[in-house]
């Protein structure tokens, strides 16, 4: 009983940990460059005109001017 309630109180405590370092869904759909959004990929409509943080592409929908 007592490993039990040991690693239920671990994991209740680890989960905020884990929380904090994954930041990868807070950057995904992000405003970026020349008003674009984080993507994963972009999609064919779309342009790349930089990368975002964990390489993340920011696209820009249509084909902008250089």
């Amino acid at each position: 009983m007592k490993p039990l309630l040991i690693m239920l109180v671990f994991l209740f405590l680890w989960d905020p940990v884990l929380a904090g370092i994954n930041s990868l869904p807070s950057e995904i759909h992000k405003k970026c460059y020349k008003n674009g959004i984080c993507r994963l990929e972009c999609y064919e409509s779309e342009m790349l005109v930089a990368y975002c943080m964990f390489q993340l592409e920011c696209c820009v929908t249509g084909n902008p001017a250089p």
